[in-house]
Protein backbone atom coordinates (compact mmCIF):
# COMPACT_ATOMS: atom_id res chain seq x y z
CA UNK A 1 0.00 0.00 0.00
CA UNK A 2 1.09 3.13 -0.87
CA UNK A 3 -0.49 5.00 1.89
CA UNK A 4 -2.34 4.78 5.20
CA UNK A 5 -5.03 6.21 7.13
CA UNK A 6 -2.41 7.01 9.91
CA UNK A 7 0.21 8.31 7.26
CA UNK A 8 -2.35 11.19 7.20
CA UNK A 9 -3.72 11.72 10.34
CA UNK A 10 0.36 11.42 11.70
CA UNK A 11 0.81 13.70 8.94
CA UNK A 12 -1.77 16.86 10.00
CA UNK A 13 -0.84 16.07 13.67
CA UNK A 14 2.78 17.02 13.01
CA UNK A 15 1.86 20.18 10.79
CA UNK A 16 -1.22 21.25 12.50
CA UNK A 17 -0.89 19.49 15.79
CA UNK A 18 -3.87 21.52 17.83
CA UNK A 19 -6.18 22.22 14.48
CA UNK A 20 -9.52 20.03 15.90
CA UNK A 21 -10.23 17.32 13.57
CA UNK A 22 -13.36 16.36 15.50
CA UNK A 23 -16.21 18.16 17.63
CA UNK A 24 -19.51 16.90 18.89
CA UNK A 25 -21.39 19.42 20.86
CA UNK A 26 -18.60 21.38 22.72
CA UNK A 27 -16.23 18.51 23.08
CA UNK A 28 -13.06 18.50 20.67
CA UNK A 29 -10.41 16.63 19.61
CA UNK A 30 -7.08 18.02 17.65
CA UNK A 31 -4.89 16.26 15.43
CA UNK A 32 -2.33 15.79 17.94
CA UNK A 33 -4.71 14.05 20.43
CA UNK A 34 -6.08 12.12 18.49
CA UNK A 35 -2.52 10.57 17.35
CA UNK A 36 -2.04 10.35 21.06
CA UNK A 37 -4.94 8.96 22.77
CA UNK A 38 -5.24 6.24 19.83
CA UNK A 39 -1.67 4.92 20.96
CA UNK A 40 -2.83 5.16 24.30
CA UNK A 41 -6.08 3.18 23.47
CA UNK A 42 -4.77 0.60 21.23
CA UNK A 43 -1.88 -0.48 23.49
CA UNK A 44 -4.76 -1.04 26.02
CA UNK A 45 -6.39 -3.54 23.34
CA UNK A 46 -3.11 -5.17 22.70
CA UNK A 47 -2.77 -5.23 26.11
CA UNK A 48 -5.94 -7.12 26.62
CA UNK A 49 -4.90 -9.98 23.74
CA UNK A 50 -6.43 -8.26 20.84
CA UNK A 51 -4.52 -9.14 17.64
CA UNK A 52 -4.95 -7.90 14.27
CA UNK A 53 -8.15 -9.27 12.55
CA UNK A 54 -9.46 -9.41 15.84
CA UNK A 55 -12.90 -7.72 16.25
CA UNK A 56 -13.87 -4.89 18.47
CA UNK A 57 -17.44 -4.01 19.58
CA UNK A 58 -18.66 -0.52 19.59
CA UNK A 59 -21.99 0.09 21.02
CA UNK A 60 -21.80 3.94 21.87
CA UNK A 61 -23.83 7.11 20.45
CA UNK A 62 -21.87 10.03 18.69
CA UNK A 63 -18.85 10.78 20.87
CA UNK A 64 -14.90 11.55 21.39
CA UNK A 65 -14.84 8.69 22.66
CA UNK A 66 -16.55 6.26 19.92
CA UNK A 67 -14.22 7.55 17.21
CA UNK A 68 -11.11 7.27 19.49
CA UNK A 69 -12.11 3.12 19.93
CA UNK A 70 -12.59 2.95 16.06
CA UNK A 71 -9.53 4.50 15.47
CA UNK A 72 -7.06 2.79 17.79
CA UNK A 73 -8.75 -0.39 16.67
CA UNK A 74 -7.74 0.12 13.31
CA UNK A 75 -4.31 1.25 14.30
CA UNK A 76 -3.37 -2.29 15.87
CA UNK A 77 -5.03 -4.13 13.03
CA UNK A 78 -7.97 -5.18 14.82
CA UNK A 79 -11.36 -4.77 13.32
CA UNK A 80 -13.74 -2.40 14.68
CA UNK A 81 -18.02 -3.55 14.58
CA UNK A 82 -20.09 -0.23 15.21
CA UNK A 83 -23.56 -1.62 15.96
CA UNK A 84 -26.49 0.52 16.61
CA UNK A 85 -26.63 1.99 20.20
CA UNK A 86 -30.39 1.67 19.45
CA UNK A 87 -30.21 -2.48 20.13
CA UNK A 88 -31.43 -4.40 22.13
CA UNK A 89 -30.71 -7.74 23.05
CA UNK A 90 -32.92 -9.24 20.55
CA UNK A 91 -31.06 -7.32 17.41
CA UNK A 92 -27.53 -7.97 19.31
CA UNK A 93 -27.99 -11.60 19.40
CA UNK A 94 -28.68 -11.70 15.48
CA UNK A 95 -25.38 -9.86 14.72
CA UNK A 96 -23.43 -12.93 13.63
CA UNK A 97 -19.78 -10.51 14.06
CA UNK A 98 -21.05 -10.29 17.72
CA UNK A 99 -20.14 -13.96 18.15
CA UNK A 100 -16.21 -13.33 17.35
CA UNK A 101 -16.22 -9.67 19.14
CA UNK A 102 -12.95 -10.16 21.62
CA UNK A 103 -13.48 -6.79 23.38
CA UNK A 104 -16.70 -4.38 23.28
CA UNK A 105 -16.93 -0.84 24.21
CA UNK A 106 -20.19 0.44 25.38
CA UNK A 107 -22.15 3.54 26.87
CA UNK A 108 -24.49 3.20 29.74
CA UNK A 109 -27.51 4.39 27.36
CA UNK A 110 -28.46 5.81 24.06
CA UNK A 111 -31.93 7.61 24.23
CA UNK A 112 -34.13 4.99 26.24
CA UNK A 113 -32.09 2.26 25.45
CA UNK A 114 -30.24 0.66 28.18
CA UNK A 115 -26.96 -0.65 26.17
CA UNK A 116 -25.37 -1.80 29.16
CA UNK A 117 -28.00 -3.96 30.20
CA UNK A 118 -28.83 -4.83 26.47
CA UNK A 119 -25.29 -6.51 26.09
CA UNK A 120 -25.37 -8.16 30.24
CA UNK A 121 -27.99 -10.15 29.30
CA UNK A 122 -26.28 -11.87 26.46
CA UNK A 123 -22.86 -12.75 28.53
CA UNK A 124 -21.67 -15.15 28.51
CA UNK A 125 -24.73 -16.73 27.12
CA UNK A 126 -24.50 -15.49 23.27
CA UNK A 127 -21.69 -13.39 23.63
CA UNK A 128 -18.26 -14.38 24.64
CA UNK A 129 -16.25 -10.70 25.08
CA UNK A 130 -13.30 -11.29 27.29
CA UNK A 131 -14.11 -7.63 28.65
CA UNK A 132 -16.90 -5.14 27.89
CA UNK A 133 -15.01 -1.19 28.76
CA UNK A 134 -17.89 0.79 29.77
CA UNK A 135 -18.66 4.83 29.74
CA UNK A 136 -20.29 4.66 32.82
CA UNK A 137 -19.39 5.07 36.51
CA UNK A 138 -18.99 1.70 38.24
CA UNK A 139 -22.56 1.63 39.80
CA UNK A 140 -24.18 1.38 36.66
CA UNK A 141 -21.99 -1.84 35.58
CA UNK A 142 -23.15 -5.58 36.36
CA UNK A 143 -21.20 -7.41 39.29
CA UNK A 144 -19.44 -9.05 36.43
CA UNK A 145 -15.64 -9.06 36.28
CA UNK A 146 -16.15 -8.96 32.03
CA UNK A 147 -17.46 -5.35 32.83
CA UNK A 148 -14.81 -2.84 33.55
CA UNK A 149 -14.77 1.25 33.55
CA UNK A 150 -12.96 3.34 31.04
CA UNK A 151 -10.62 4.59 34.12
CA UNK A 152 -10.05 1.25 35.32
CA UNK A 153 -8.77 -0.01 31.75
CA UNK A 154 -7.01 3.43 31.26
CA UNK A 155 -5.06 2.79 34.76
CA UNK A 156 -4.67 -1.02 34.38
CA UNK A 157 -3.93 -1.58 30.31
CA UNK A 158 -2.75 1.59 28.55
CA UNK A 159 0.69 2.27 27.79
CA UNK A 160 2.13 4.68 24.94
CA UNK A 161 3.78 2.94 22.87
CA UNK A 162 1.49 1.37 19.32
CA UNK A 163 2.94 1.76 16.07
CA UNK A 164 0.31 1.21 13.44
CA UNK A 165 -0.74 -1.22 11.86
CA UNK A 166 0.56 -1.49 7.95
CA UNK A 167 -2.18 -3.16 6.60
CA UNK A 168 -2.44 -5.34 3.38
CA UNK A 169 -4.67 -3.46 0.18
CA UNK A 170 -7.85 -5.69 0.57
CA UNK A 171 -7.65 -6.07 4.34
CA UNK A 172 -10.45 -5.85 6.16
CA UNK A 173 -10.75 -2.35 7.56
CA UNK A 174 -14.04 -2.56 9.30
CA UNK A 175 -17.23 -4.45 9.70
CA UNK A 176 -20.44 -2.40 9.19
CA UNK A 177 -23.49 -3.60 10.30
CA UNK A 178 -26.08 -2.27 7.83
CA UNK A 179 -29.08 -0.08 9.33
CA UNK A 180 -31.54 -3.29 9.00
CA UNK A 181 -34.39 -0.72 8.32
CA UNK A 182 -36.57 -3.70 6.66
CA UNK A 183 -34.79 -6.91 8.43
CA UNK A 184 -32.27 -8.65 9.91
CA UNK A 185 -29.08 -6.62 9.64
CA UNK A 186 -26.18 -7.50 7.22
CA UNK A 187 -23.10 -7.46 8.47
CA UNK A 188 -20.14 -6.00 5.63
CA UNK A 189 -16.36 -6.25 5.41
CA UNK A 190 -14.88 -2.72 4.45
CA UNK A 191 -11.66 -3.02 2.51
CA UNK A 192 -8.91 -0.67 3.82
CA UNK A 193 -7.01 0.40 0.59
CA UNK A 194 -10.52 0.86 -1.25
CA UNK A 195 -12.02 2.81 1.12
CA UNK A 196 -9.48 5.33 1.82
CA UNK A 197 -9.55 5.83 -2.22
CA UNK A 198 -12.78 6.24 -2.49
CA UNK A 199 -13.28 9.10 0.56
CA UNK A 200 -10.18 10.28 -0.46
CA UNK A 201 -10.88 10.47 -3.76
CA UNK A 202 -14.30 12.50 -3.35
CA UNK A 203 -12.99 14.87 -0.64
CA UNK A 204 -11.12 15.82 -4.00
CA UNK A 205 -13.97 15.73 -6.74
CA UNK A 206 -15.56 18.41 -4.16
CA UNK A 207 -12.12 20.54 -3.35
CA UNK A 208 -12.50 20.65 0.39
CA UNK A 209 -9.29 21.47 1.98
CA UNK A 210 -7.67 22.02 5.34
CA UNK A 211 -9.49 25.46 5.64
CA UNK A 212 -12.71 23.62 5.53
CA UNK A 213 -15.50 22.55 8.18
CA UNK A 214 -17.82 19.80 7.69
CA UNK A 215 -21.41 19.58 9.95
CA UNK A 216 -23.22 16.13 9.76
CA UNK A 217 -26.34 15.39 11.15
CA UNK A 218 -26.08 11.72 10.97
CA UNK A 219 -24.47 8.86 13.76
CA UNK A 220 -20.92 7.67 13.35
CA UNK A 221 -21.76 3.89 13.91
CA UNK A 222 -23.62 4.29 9.78
CA UNK A 223 -21.20 3.93 7.36
CA UNK A 224 -22.16 6.90 5.37
CA UNK A 225 -22.05 9.49 7.31
CA UNK A 226 -18.70 8.22 9.05
CA UNK A 227 -17.79 8.12 5.40
CA UNK A 228 -18.59 11.61 4.43
CA UNK A 229 -16.80 13.01 7.97
CA UNK A 230 -13.93 10.88 6.67
CA UNK A 231 -13.51 13.05 3.12
CA UNK A 232 -12.85 16.07 5.16
CA UNK A 233 -10.49 14.89 7.88
CA UNK A 234 -8.47 13.04 4.93
CA UNK A 235 -7.24 17.05 4.34
CA UNK A 236 -6.98 17.72 7.34
CA UNK A 237 -10.36 19.57 7.80
CA UNK A 238 -12.77 19.87 10.70
CA UNK A 239 -15.80 17.66 11.18
CA UNK A 240 -18.38 18.38 13.52
CA UNK A 241 -21.22 15.86 14.05
CA UNK A 242 -24.66 16.68 16.17
CA UNK A 243 -26.14 14.37 18.60
CA UNK A 244 -29.19 14.56 17.49
CA UNK A 245 -30.94 17.30 14.54
CA UNK A 246 -32.80 20.81 15.72
CA UNK A 247 -33.14 23.22 13.29
CA UNK A 248 -32.13 26.09 15.45
CA UNK A 249 -29.16 24.24 17.10
CA UNK A 250 -28.15 23.77 13.42
CA UNK A 251 -28.47 27.32 12.10
CA UNK A 252 -26.43 28.83 15.17
CA UNK A 253 -24.16 26.17 14.78
CA UNK A 254 -23.13 26.65 11.22
CA UNK A 255 -22.38 30.77 12.11
CA UNK A 256 -20.78 29.92 15.17
CA UNK A 257 -18.41 27.86 13.97
CA UNK A 258 -18.53 28.79 10.03
CA UNK A 259 -19.47 26.03 8.48
CA UNK A 260 -18.57 24.88 4.75
CA UNK A 261 -20.11 21.85 4.48
CA UNK A 262 -23.36 20.28 5.61
CA UNK A 263 -25.35 17.53 4.76
CA UNK A 264 -28.96 17.24 4.98
CA UNK A 265 -32.35 14.83 3.98
CA UNK A 266 -35.14 16.56 1.66
CA UNK A 267 -37.31 16.10 5.03
CA UNK A 268 -34.71 18.31 6.93
CA UNK A 269 -34.36 20.51 4.52
CA UNK A 270 -37.80 21.43 4.89
CA UNK A 271 -37.86 21.82 8.42
CA UNK A 272 -34.76 24.13 8.47
CA UNK A 273 -36.22 26.21 5.52
CA UNK A 274 -39.91 26.58 7.93
CA UNK A 275 -37.30 27.58 11.00
CA UNK A 276 -38.80 30.91 12.26
CA UNK A 277 -36.49 34.31 11.48
CA UNK A 278 -34.57 31.82 9.07
CA UNK A 279 -33.05 34.52 7.08
CA UNK A 280 -31.37 36.34 10.24
CA UNK A 281 -29.17 33.66 10.42
CA UNK A 282 -25.69 34.23 8.37
CA UNK A 283 -25.20 31.08 6.07
CA UNK A 284 -22.52 32.95 4.05
CA UNK A 285 -19.49 30.17 4.86
CA UNK A 286 -21.89 27.16 3.73
CA UNK A 287 -20.30 26.17 -0.57
CA UNK A 288 -21.54 22.61 -0.58
CA UNK A 289 -24.70 20.75 1.20
CA UNK A 290 -25.21 17.27 0.62
CA UNK A 291 -28.13 15.49 0.19
CA UNK A 292 -28.82 12.20 0.63
CA UNK A 293 -31.18 9.11 1.45
CA UNK A 294 -34.00 10.43 0.18
CA UNK A 295 -35.85 12.00 -3.06
CA UNK A 296 -34.68 15.37 -4.05
CA UNK A 297 -37.09 17.57 -5.45
CA UNK A 298 -35.83 20.03 -8.06
CA UNK A 299 -37.69 23.44 -6.59
CA UNK A 300 -35.82 22.40 -3.33
CA UNK A 301 -32.70 22.14 -4.88
CA UNK A 302 -32.95 25.54 -6.63
CA UNK A 303 -34.04 27.44 -3.55
CA UNK A 304 -30.38 25.96 -1.99
CA UNK A 305 -28.63 26.83 -5.41
CA UNK A 306 -30.24 30.13 -6.90
CA UNK A 307 -31.65 31.80 -3.16
CA UNK A 308 -28.75 30.39 -1.09
CA UNK A 309 -26.01 30.10 -3.51
CA UNK A 310 -24.62 26.71 -1.90
CA UNK A 311 -23.38 24.42 -4.39
CA UNK A 312 -26.05 20.98 -4.06
CA UNK A 313 -24.53 17.45 -4.28
CA UNK A 314 -27.30 14.64 -4.16
CA UNK A 315 -25.66 11.27 -3.87
CA UNK A 316 -27.13 7.69 -4.01
CA UNK A 317 -24.37 5.87 -2.39
CA UNK A 318 -24.40 2.86 0.34
CA UNK A 319 -22.41 1.19 2.79
CA UNK A 320 -21.67 -1.73 0.50
CA UNK A 321 -19.92 0.90 -1.79
CA UNK A 322 -19.52 4.58 -0.63
CA UNK A 323 -21.01 7.16 -2.83
CA UNK A 324 -21.86 5.79 -6.28
CA UNK A 325 -23.40 8.28 -8.51
CA UNK A 326 -24.07 12.35 -8.02
CA UNK A 327 -26.05 14.88 -9.19
CA UNK A 328 -23.95 18.13 -8.63
CA UNK A 329 -25.76 21.64 -9.32
CA UNK A 330 -22.09 23.26 -10.31
CA UNK A 331 -21.52 20.60 -13.45
CA UNK A 332 -25.30 19.39 -14.59
CA UNK A 333 -27.28 22.84 -14.21
CA UNK A 334 -31.01 22.96 -14.49
CA UNK A 335 -31.38 18.95 -14.78
CA UNK A 336 -33.26 17.01 -12.70
CA UNK A 337 -31.83 16.55 -9.43
CA UNK A 338 -32.62 12.79 -10.07
CA UNK A 339 -30.89 12.29 -13.23
CA UNK A 340 -27.56 10.69 -11.61
CA UNK A 341 -23.90 10.54 -13.31
CA UNK A 342 -21.15 8.22 -12.68
CA UNK A 343 -18.11 9.89 -10.57
CA UNK A 344 -14.49 10.32 -12.60
CA UNK A 345 -13.72 7.50 -10.19
CA UNK A 346 -16.45 5.20 -10.38
CA UNK A 347 -18.39 3.53 -13.13
CA UNK A 348 -21.54 1.82 -13.52
CA UNK A 349 -24.19 -0.52 -14.98
CA UNK A 350 -28.03 -0.98 -15.49
CA UNK A 351 -28.90 -4.99 -15.74
CA UNK A 352 -32.09 -6.88 -16.24
CA UNK A 353 -33.17 -9.53 -14.79
CA UNK A 354 -30.52 -11.58 -16.41
CA UNK A 355 -27.94 -9.41 -15.44
CA UNK A 356 -27.60 -8.02 -19.35
CA UNK A 357 -27.15 -4.03 -19.77
CA UNK A 358 -30.65 -2.72 -20.70
CA UNK A 359 -30.76 0.06 -23.70
CA UNK A 360 -31.45 3.65 -23.26
CA UNK A 361 -35.14 4.55 -21.70
CA UNK A 362 -35.31 1.31 -20.32
CA UNK A 363 -35.41 0.24 -16.43
CA UNK A 364 -33.14 -2.22 -14.56
CA UNK A 365 -30.93 -2.75 -11.62
CA UNK A 366 -28.34 -0.50 -10.76
CA UNK A 367 -24.62 -2.42 -10.68
CA UNK A 368 -21.66 -0.16 -9.55
CA UNK A 369 -17.77 -0.10 -9.30
CA UNK A 370 -16.37 1.87 -7.13
CA UNK A 371 -12.91 0.88 -4.83
CA UNK A 372 -15.08 0.71 -1.49
CA UNK A 373 -16.86 -2.30 -3.21
CA UNK A 374 -16.90 -4.47 0.17
CA UNK A 375 -15.29 -7.65 -0.36
CA UNK A 376 -17.91 -10.01 1.42
CA UNK A 377 -20.84 -9.85 3.44
CA UNK A 378 -19.34 -11.41 6.71
CA UNK A 379 -20.18 -14.82 7.52
CA UNK A 380 -22.95 -15.16 4.17
CA UNK A 381 -21.00 -16.60 0.82
CA UNK A 382 -24.19 -17.24 -0.62
CA UNK A 383 -25.12 -13.15 0.01
CA UNK A 384 -21.79 -11.98 -1.05
CA UNK A 385 -21.83 -14.42 -4.37
CA UNK A 386 -25.11 -12.99 -5.29
CA UNK A 387 -24.77 -9.17 -4.60
CA UNK A 388 -20.85 -8.89 -5.24
CA UNK A 389 -19.57 -10.06 -8.69
CA UNK A 390 -15.92 -9.39 -10.35
CA UNK A 391 -15.07 -8.46 -13.90
CA UNK A 392 -11.69 -9.62 -16.26
CA UNK A 393 -9.99 -6.85 -14.50
CA UNK A 394 -10.46 -7.92 -10.93
CA UNK A 395 -12.58 -5.36 -10.09
CA UNK A 396 -15.54 -5.72 -7.58
CA UNK A 397 -19.15 -4.82 -8.63
CA UNK A 398 -22.29 -4.65 -6.72
CA UNK A 399 -25.72 -5.22 -7.37
CA UNK A 400 -27.24 -2.64 -5.34
CA UNK A 401 -30.94 -3.58 -5.84
CA UNK A 402 -31.93 0.20 -7.28
CA UNK A 403 -34.10 0.49 -9.89
CA UNK A 404 -32.72 3.47 -12.50
CA UNK A 405 -33.64 4.05 -15.66
CA UNK A 406 -30.95 4.65 -18.46
CA UNK A 407 -30.36 7.61 -20.12
CA UNK A 408 -28.23 8.88 -22.44
CA UNK A 409 -24.94 9.93 -21.76
CA UNK A 410 -24.86 7.42 -19.38
CA UNK A 411 -26.94 9.38 -16.91
CA UNK A 412 -29.55 7.26 -14.75
CA UNK A 413 -32.42 8.25 -13.56
CA UNK A 414 -33.67 6.41 -9.87
CA UNK A 415 -36.79 4.92 -10.11
CA UNK A 416 -36.79 2.79 -6.48
CA UNK A 417 -36.12 0.20 -4.42
CA UNK A 418 -36.73 -3.55 -6.10
CA UNK A 419 -37.65 -4.42 -3.22
CA UNK A 420 -39.86 -1.95 -2.54
CA UNK A 421 -42.63 -2.97 -5.02
CA UNK A 422 -45.84 -3.77 -3.25
CA UNK A 423 -47.48 -6.51 -5.82
CA UNK A 424 -51.55 -5.20 -4.89
CA UNK A 425 -54.03 -7.20 -6.40
CA UNK A 426 -52.51 -7.45 -10.49
CA UNK A 427 -50.77 -4.31 -9.94
CA UNK A 428 -47.32 -3.62 -8.94
CA UNK A 429 -46.50 -0.72 -6.97
CA UNK A 430 -43.52 1.19 -5.76
CA UNK A 431 -43.88 2.46 -2.57
CA UNK A 432 -41.23 5.57 -3.24
CA UNK A 433 -43.67 6.52 -5.75
CA UNK A 434 -46.83 6.62 -3.35
CA UNK A 435 -44.75 8.27 -0.66
CA UNK A 436 -43.15 11.23 -3.17
CA UNK A 437 -47.29 11.82 -3.67
CA UNK A 438 -48.01 11.97 -0.32
CA UNK A 439 -44.72 14.61 0.53
CA UNK A 440 -46.47 16.66 -1.67
CA UNK A 441 -49.67 16.56 0.90
CA UNK A 442 -49.73 20.04 2.49
CA UNK A 443 -50.75 18.71 5.70
CA UNK A 444 -48.14 15.64 5.64
CA UNK A 445 -44.72 15.98 7.28
CA UNK A 446 -43.09 13.00 6.26
CA UNK A 447 -44.87 9.54 5.47
CA UNK A 448 -43.86 5.70 5.04
CA UNK A 449 -45.22 3.44 2.70
CA UNK A 450 -45.22 -0.59 3.27
CA UNK A 451 -47.26 -3.38 2.58
CA UNK A 452 -49.61 -5.54 5.12
CA UNK A 453 -50.86 -8.87 3.69
CA UNK A 454 -54.48 -9.23 2.33
CA UNK A 455 -56.66 -12.61 2.26
CA UNK A 456 -58.09 -10.97 -1.03
CA UNK A 457 -55.52 -8.60 -3.19
CA UNK A 458 -52.19 -10.70 -1.57
CA UNK A 459 -50.84 -7.48 -0.10
CA UNK A 460 -52.42 -3.83 0.72
CA UNK A 461 -50.91 -0.44 0.85
CA UNK A 462 -50.10 0.71 4.43
CA UNK A 463 -48.84 4.33 4.98
CA UNK A 464 -47.55 5.66 8.03
CA UNK A 465 -47.88 9.00 7.91
CA UNK A 466 -46.83 12.33 10.01
CA UNK A 467 -48.96 15.19 10.20
CA UNK A 468 -48.09 18.47 10.38
CA UNK A 469 -49.50 20.13 13.97
CA UNK A 470 -53.10 18.21 14.62
CA UNK A 471 -54.22 17.95 11.01
CA UNK A 472 -55.98 14.83 10.85
CA UNK A 473 -55.38 12.96 7.68
CA UNK A 474 -58.27 9.92 6.53
CA UNK A 475 -57.59 7.26 3.66
CA UNK A 476 -60.93 9.25 2.23
CA UNK A 477 -58.95 12.14 2.02
CA UNK A 478 -56.17 10.95 0.93
CA UNK A 479 -58.33 9.42 -2.16
CA UNK A 480 -59.45 12.80 -2.96
CA UNK A 481 -56.42 13.89 -3.13
CA UNK A 482 -54.39 11.21 -4.92
CA UNK A 483 -57.54 11.55 -7.44
CA UNK A 484 -55.88 12.72 -11.32
CA UNK A 485 -52.40 12.58 -9.12
CA UNK A 486 -51.62 8.76 -9.31
CA UNK A 487 -53.84 6.06 -10.31
CA UNK A 488 -56.81 4.63 -8.24
CA UNK A 489 -54.79 1.26 -7.46
CA UNK A 490 -51.71 2.99 -5.52
CA UNK A 491 -53.75 4.47 -3.26
CA UNK A 492 -53.69 3.75 0.38
CA UNK A 493 -55.19 0.84 1.83
CA UNK A 494 -54.55 1.42 5.51
CA UNK A 495 -53.80 4.80 6.89
CA UNK A 496 -51.87 5.07 10.15
CA UNK A 497 -50.81 8.31 11.87
CA UNK A 498 -47.40 8.66 13.76
CA UNK A 499 -45.64 10.96 15.64
CA UNK A 500 -42.54 10.51 14.03
CA UNK A 501 -41.23 8.84 11.11
CA UNK A 502 -37.86 7.17 12.32
CA UNK A 503 -34.59 7.49 10.03
CA UNK A 504 -31.34 6.80 9.93
CA UNK A 505 -29.61 8.93 6.74
CA UNK A 506 -32.80 9.12 5.67
CA UNK A 507 -33.59 5.51 5.53
CA UNK A 508 -36.82 4.59 6.74
CA UNK A 509 -36.22 2.25 9.61
CA UNK A 510 -39.38 -0.08 9.42
CA UNK A 511 -38.51 -2.20 12.22
CA UNK A 512 -38.83 0.98 14.75
CA UNK A 513 -41.84 2.37 13.02
CA UNK A 514 -43.83 -0.69 13.53
CA UNK A 515 -43.48 -0.91 17.44
CA UNK A 516 -46.19 0.54 19.82
CA UNK A 517 -44.46 3.12 20.89
CA UNK A 518 -44.28 4.86 17.55
CA UNK A 519 -48.58 4.96 17.09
Amino acid sequence: MSKTFFDYYGKYAAETPDKVLLRIDENTLTYREFMEMTARLGSGMQKLGVKPNDKVGIIMPNSIEWYLVYWAAIRIGAQPVPMDPQSGSLELSRLSPATTVKICFLAERYRNNRIIDAVSALVPGQLSQDKCICFAPQEALPADPVFITEDTFLRDYCGMECAPFTPEPEHTMSLACTSGSTGTPKVLAVPYEGFLISQEDMGSHLHFTAEDVMMLGMTLYHQGGFGMGLQMTLKGGTVLYQPQFNPVTFLETVQKYHISVIQLTSTLAKVLLSTPDFDKYDLSSVRVCYFAGEVLPKELADIFVHRLGIRVINVIGSSETATMVVWDSQLDGDTDPSDFKKLPFTDVKVLDENRNEVNEGETGELCVFTDAVITEYFGNPELSAEKILRDEQGRRWFCTGDLVTKLPGGAVRFAGRSKRIIKRGGNLVHAEEVEACLLTHPDIAAAAVTDEPHPVIGQQIVAYIQPKGDARITRGALAHYFDGKLSAYKIPDKVVLVEEIPKDIGKIQFKYLRKKEYK
